[in-house]
């Protein structure tokens, strides 16, 4: 098949991977220009393989249409692109456009999927490979791979087992694509929710919440991202602590607080404590 690829990083790149390896062609790729260094390794991967390799401060802008139009794609793909496309560049490939999303659609549609699904304390999460379409993330699904997350797993482990799912969910979605009896399926607009992109107040430690709510946070924007936070402390990994009469003495009040012999973080809340002994002084 023909491909015309947007993408911004190492999953983009890890996809082009699978589809080469499975002789499909990638006629172009294209990233969205950010002011980091993101789209090296992809840019790379370009290389590697001779692909046109084009970055575009605006991925719908008319230029970026008269290149897809001039290479006439079977398909396009949006793999890890944190951008819309609009439908004057979706519409241009033969058979559409499908997106790779980060969650089990139509749970955590939007810019956020895999923080969502930790702080929301679930229990599994996926990839879903659906048809691009005017409203974002709403088109029918064409495939969809769940995973297991554990109560002690953070967002870089959610992140590596996504990654594993990237390298085949798309070229079996390919295969399906191919089948002239295959039927994509409607989302389920029952589990519908929406998220934007997380924002720094999204991270911040907010002390009138459980112990597991807070939990999850800090599992949920460690890193790779740039941590929980309270005042100018940064969380990277906590640990739920056993009540104990010791604590509950010493730690009567809601609150934070620098146990500085041990050199840990407690954190009091209203149903239990955190502590840490990884975190930064800001």
């Amino acid at each position: 098949m023909n491909l015309v690829i947007f993408g911004d990083d190492m999953y983009t790149a890890a996809v082009i991977e699978s589809l080469i390896e499975h002789k499909h062609k990638i006629l172009l790729i294209i990233a969205p220009y950010h002011f980091n260094d993101h789209f090296k390794g992809l840019e790379q991967t370009a290389s590697k393989y001779g692909i046109k390799f084009v970055k575009a401060e605006n991925i719908n802008s008319e230029n970026i249409r008269n290149l897809i139009a001039d290479v006439k794609p079977d398909l396009i793909i949006a793999a890890h692109l944190r951008k819309i496309l609009r439908k004057e560049i979706f519409s241009l490939a033969a058979m559409g456009a499908i997106n790779i999303h980060p969650s089990l659609l139509p749970r955590y549609r939007g810019l956020s999927p895999q923080h969502q699904a930790i702080m929301h304390g679930d229990a599994e999460s996926g990839v879903t490979i659906h048809f691009i379409e005017d409203a974002v993330d709403t088109g029918d699904i064409i495939k969809t791979e769940k995973f297991t997350i554990s109560k002690d797993e953070y967002i870089k482990n959610v992140q590596i087992k996504m990654l594993d799912i990237y390298k085949r969910i798309v070229v079996e979605s390919l295969d399906l694509l191919k089948d002239p009896f295959f039927k994509p399926v409607k989302q389920d607009l029952i589990f519908e929710s929406y998220f934007g992109p997380l924002k720094k107040s999204d991270r911040e430690i907010d002390l009138t919440r459980s112990t597991i709510e807070v939990y999850n946070l800090v599992r949920a924007v460690s890193l790779p991202y740039k941590g929980a936070f309270y005042k100018n402390y940064t969380i990277w990994t906590a640990e739920l602590a056993e009540l104990t009469s010791d604590l509950e003495n010493k730690y009567k009040e809601i609150g934070f607080y620098f146990d500085e012999p041990a050199d840990k973080i407690i954190i009091k809340l209203k149903d239990g404590f955190l502590v840490s002994d990884d975190f930064e002084i800001n």
